[in-house]
């Protein structure tokens, strides 16, 4: 097991100056490795020092990945800039005609686009380069490829493909297919990204992986992961910690019951039939899908509903009633919000939580909506499902919260560690940190894990427990013992080494609800410590909407209708106490992250000697920017600060993972700044973050910081959020601070905007934007406007030159003139609002794009001139064009361009139209760069023919299949038509009474497949197979529902014209000719049910 990847270096190769990796003025010519993150871009498979031209491999497998002379005119790009990426970084970068595809720690942009002649003139650019295929290699992979054995230990079968941003998916199958050794299974759409799937030869991995990585349209390509299950004192343990001389739940006694919360649970399932969750007067909708993140969101919940408001059920189970086929998933739900119907929850007028017993969750007055996966997590692990798709769904139902008792981890069946195995920061945690990105009100909750410290450090917590934004929870033991950490509980850090898991609850000899009418059944795991947290986080979101901030008191003017999950996160951090028993360790530490929850300390109530302060920062942070808190404390009670983000998802494979950096400062009374830190030289055995008043070492791992004082000194202590690298912004921030200090009103506010974000002038035109300024809690002061990082003799004028902030927005027009003589360029110009009482500042961020003459004629890429048979959907590109901020692509069927069907202004270099193009027609393009100074000269014009229309092949047969006859019934058509087959579906209409007697294949005398066999009973064995009648499907490789495991038991046996996917690929087909014989068989393995071949079609791709 290689505990920390860089101990064990095993190859570097040299990059050369110059050209191939284009360094620029001021880096070090260098040979050694050095730590310094200016020079270093770092993913878990590889490093590269830009400084010395060194590229560090984790194996020798990746040697010829991480060649930069070989991938020197790669269109994917590094741009690594010498510090901290500022709003006017990405600008200028954008304004030279490169998208931006992601962030590359450390201080750097991925892109993709021809290299700009001018990019040397952007400020603080240190190097540019390929970024180098090795970089898209998870680290499990790279193992694989070297060592062997992990694939065999985890029961791997498929490749997870990610792709960047844009790419042509149909093109990026072909390349699997063109791949050795592989074969396309499926695809995963999760938010943003797209993901394929593939199938995998051992024998010949090493050179498909070669060939992906290589690929400028793949992101990441890694092991696709089986997903595994996490596998009624919760109350008084984390509402007070007091169970003597009777249980306190000061949370239930000021009324808050979870009311009015949502929460969505992907699991196993629930039997609905159980009295904690049956409503027989109020069923759930039940939406029945096996096509993963294709299944549709149910348009409406049942909203009047006890408990379950939307039920998915996405097992593959039969039929379409809910069900629980292992009890896993209604435990779950009993601990988030069951309860039982003869002791009632008031959501009325609030008077009793219920019956406080073990049929009663920790938000008993929440509902559910509920995603049924079955016992083998069929969403996850064979469907295509994925946690930004489930988590959206729940939240298109109203979910505000998601709990997730599932992920994937090192340890094998037996909870063995595999060798070389490594939990890196994969698709899936990327996943769940993009749909908290998207939804910034998601909290997300997900089990840490159940390997304890079976691995390595840095390898127990499993992902996507161990993304960013998440609520990530370890397991304590149940009531009086939850001092304890549970023995099986994941140990973090990360592999990047940030602290996991966040919180403790709970999670040893549960006891919840059982697959039975009113019962129990006692289960432990972080599977039962997730939902314990996911409850207490739902009634920290019902104290912030029904209005108890800042008095203690309901209050419906104070209500907070949309917390932050960043903010939830904080407050439950901030309130966490430190454990102190068996196997805790320290706090914050790699074993109880920031303590157990303890809501009594994060929650302020009336009467209560410790307060509570938040900030929900509406429009965040740039790079340099700052915020300041300020707190008035009484000595004696602690005080803790909390800082949480949602920070923007890292590329895959990234280390570290952190993309935003900010920092919390809070400074003491007696001067003292307090900052959090991360040991010197920190590594996966040396991870806890500390706190002191040191100016080095600061924590940019983490995006939770807290500070605290155990006794602090009365006075005034200033809390300072700052944007330290925010390359991705600007980043929103939750702050929650909870101590003994003065009490604290709505704090009166305002948030200042400017747009649009970016304006194109020619040199001598003026610019104008709109700068708003907005009240937040009744703010009335006078706010001065100003903008710094006007270029040369530009001026910036505001029109009033102050505005008193109000709802909506007062504005101000800022006109920018005298800007001729400036030089071509993009601007980062800064507003700043000022209010001296009090005394508030704040900033926002526009660009100048100044050009000094239209840009000149570019030049076309493809489709080339002259090219025929070309896609009705082509891939239309060009090279950059300098000083142009956006092209118009023209396309017509004359050459004067008379009239145009396609007529599309794009910011990038690249469009492919959604609506396709004739057939076998000529056609022709051209490309105009446009900026400040209008319109420029148009590209030459480029002319191509799109293909001609595929024909389909059918033929109606109508003949018997005989029945239980090993030689079956062929039926064979002959194809005259010419061209190459670069894809193939195949559809058929067979009435039978039994299709899980048959097995179809095509041939075409040269090869042959397997398309369907014996559905339900693949390998002859066991089952007598699928017992429903008739199909008219296509079969096609592309489909999300399978042949195999989609089949039913009624009539039809699978829904007539939907697609399928065969039990084998038409992979073998591809790069053969159309014409020929082609020959479908039908053999009938099983005796007494009879049909008939009705029809079939070829349906080619040519």
């Amino acid at each position: 097991m290689r505990t920390s990847l860089f101990i064990a270096i095993l190859v570097a190769l040299s990059g050369t100056a110059g050209a191939a990796d284009e360094r620029l003025p001021g880096s070090d010519p260098g040979t050694t490795r050095r730590n310094d993150e200016r020079c270093l871009v770092s993913f878990s498979s590889a490093e590269q020092d830009v400084c010395s031209g060194k590229v560090f491999l984790a194996n020798p497998t990746l040697e010829a990945l991480g060649d930069v002379d070989l991938y020197k005119d790669s269109p994917l790009r590094l741009l690594k800039f010498d510090g901290p990426i500022t709003a006017q970084h990405r600008a200028a970068v954008e304004a030279r005609g490169l998208q931006i595809l992601g962030y590359a720690p450390h201080y750097a942009y991925i892109v993709r686009g021809a290299v700009a002649p001018d990019l040397r003139a952007i400020p603080g650019l240190l190097w540019s380069g390929p970024f180098l295929p090795a970089f898209k290699v998870d680290l499990n992979l790279a193992n694989e490829l070297h060592d062997g054995g992990i694939v065999e230990q985890a029961g791997i079968t498929e490749l997870v493909i990610s792709l960047n941003r844009s790419e042509d998916r149909a093109a990026a199958q072909n390349a699997i297919a063109a791949a050795p050794g592989l074969s396309y299974s499926g695809v995963i759409e999760a938010g943003p990204d797209t993901r394929l799937l593939a199938r995998f030869d051992r024998a010949t991995l090493r050179a498909a992986v070669e060939r992906l990585a290589a690929d400028p349209s793949v992101a990441a390509v890694g092991l696709r992961w089986p997903m595994h299950l996490m596998n009624s004192q919760a109350d008084w343990l984390h509402q007070s910690n007091v169970n003597s001389p009777s249980p306190l739940r000061p949370v239930f006694d000021r009324g808050i019951y979870g009311c009015g919360q949502i929460v969505g649970e992907l699991d196993t399932g629930i039997h609905m039939a159980h009295c904690s969750f049956n409503d027989a007067a109020q069923p759930p909708p039940v939406n029945v899908c096996t096509s993963g993140a294709s299944c549709p969101t149910i348009a409406t919940p049942n909203n009047a509903a006890r408990k379950v408001i939307a039920y998915y059920k996405w097992s593959g189970l039969a039929g379409s009633a809910p069900e629980d086929n292992h009890g896993h998933g209604t435990h779950v739900a009993g601990s988030i919000a069951g309860q039982n119907p003869a002791n009632a929850v008031d959501c009325t007028n609030f008077t009793t939580p219920g019956g406080n017993t073990d049929l009663d969750g920790t938000a008993p007055g929440a509902k559910i909506v509920m995603q049924e996966s079955g016992g083998n997590l069929a969403y996850l692990n064979t469907q295509g499902g994925n946690p930004y798709h489930a988590a959206q769904t729940a939240y298109n139902n109203g979910a505000r919260l998601h709990s997730n008792s599932w992920g994937g981890g090192c340890t094998n069946s037996l909870g063995q560690c595999i060798s070389g195995c490594t939990v890196t920061y994969d698709a899936q945690a990327r996943d769940a940190d993009n749909v908290t990105r998207d939804n910034n009100d998601l909290v997300m909750l997900f089990a840490a894990g159940n390997d304890a410290t079976a691995c390595a450090n840095g390898y127990n917590v499993g992902s996507p427990g161990n993304a960013k934004n998440v609520i990530t929870v370890g397991a304590t033991g149940r009531g009086t013992a939850g001092n304890n950490m549970a023995s099986f509980s994941s140990r973090g850090p990360t592999n990047d080494s940030r602290t996991k898991p966040d919180i403790t609850a709970q999670g040893s000899s549960i006891v919840s609800a059982g697959r039975n009418a009113c019962g129990t059944a006692t289960m432990s795991g972080t599977s039962m410590a997730t939902p314990t947290a996911a409850g207490l986080a739902a009634l920290v979101r019902e104290y912030l909407q029904r209005g108890f901030y800042p008095t203690g008191q309901k209050v419906a003017a104070n209500a907070i209708a949309n917390p932050s999950g960043a903010l939830v996160k904080a407050i439950l951090i901030s309130g966490a106490s430190s454990m102190s028993g068996t196997g805790a360790g320290t706090s914050p530490g790699q074993a109880q992250g920031w303590g157990r929850i303890h809501l009594d300390n994060a929650l302020y109530f009336n009467g209560d000697s410790s307060r509570l302060y938040i900030h929900d920062a509406p429009t965040g942070l740039a790079t340099g920017g700052q915020d300041t808190h300020s707190l008035t404390v009484t000595a004696g009670t602690p005080l803790n600060i909390t800082l949480a983000w949602t920070d923007a998802a890292a590329a895959v494979g990234a280390n570290p993972a952190l993309v935003n950096a900010l920092r919390l400062e809070v400074v003491a009374p007696n001067g003292d700044v307090w900052t959090q830190k991360l040991p010197s030289g920190v590594n996966v055995n040396n991870a806890n973050p500390t706190q002191s008043t040191a100016t080095s070492n600061y924590d940019n791992r983490n995006n939770v910081h807290r500070i605290s004082f155990a006794s602090p000194a009365a006075g005034t202590y200033q809390v300072r959020v700052r944007g330290i690298n925010v390359p991705s912004g600007p980043q929103k921030y939750a702050l929650a601070a909870t101590g003994n200090f003065q009490p604290v009103a709505s704090t009166p506010d305002f948030t200042l905007s400017a747009g649009p974000a970016s304006v194109d002038v020619c040199a001598g035109s003026n610019a104008s934007y709109t700068v708003g300024a907005e009240s937040l809690n009744g703010f009335a002061s006078p706010v001065a406007l100003s903008v710094t990082g006007l270029p040369g003799s530009a001026t910036g004028t505001f029109t009033p030159a102050s505005v008193v902030p109000a709802v909506p927005a007062a504005t101000s027009a800022l006109a920018i003139a005298n800007t001729t003589g400036v030089a071509s360029g993009s601007y980062g110009l800064v507003v700043t609002g000022t209010s001296t009482s009090p005394a508030l500042s704040h900033t926002a961020s526009v660009n100048l794009n100044v050009t000094a003459g239209a840009p000149p004629a570019g030049t076309l890429s493809a489709p080339a001139d002259g090219a025929t048979g070309q896609s009705t959907t082509p891939a239309f590109s060009w090279s950059a064009i300098a000083g142009a901020s956006s092209y118009r692509l023209q396309v017509s069927t004359s050459a004067s361009f008379a009239s145009t069907v396609i007529d599309q202004v794009v910011a990038g270099t690249s469009y492919t139209p959604t609506t396709a193009l004739a057939n076998n027609t000529t056609y022709y393009w051209r490309v105009t760069g446009s900026n400040g100074c209008g319109a420029g000269t148009a590209s030459a014009v480029a002319g191509f023919t799109t293909a001609a229309a595929v024909a389909n092949y059918c033929r109606t047969p109508n003949v018997a299949i005989p029945d239980n006859n090993a030689t079956g019934v062929s039926d064979a058509q002959v194809i005259a038509a010419g061209g190459t087959l670069t894809g193939l579906r195949l559809s058929f209409d067979i009435t039978h009474t039994y299709m899980g007697d048959l097995t179809l294949i095509l041939s075409n005398g040269t090869s042959s497949v397997t398309l369907m066999q014996r559905p339900g009973n693949a390998s002859n064995t066991g089952s007598s197979g699928c017992s429903g009648n008739n199909g008219n499907v296509v079969v096609d490789n592309a489909a999300t529902l399978t042949l195999e495991s989609n089949c039913g038991s009624g009539t039809p046996a699978y829904t007539t014209g939907a697609s399928y996917k065969p039990n084998n690929p038409f992979t073998p087909f591809v790069g053969q000719p159309l014409n020929g014989t082609w020959t479908l068989r039908a053999i009938d393995s099983a005796g007494a049910d009879t049909g008939t071949l009705r029809g079939w079609c070829l349906l080619p791709t040519l």
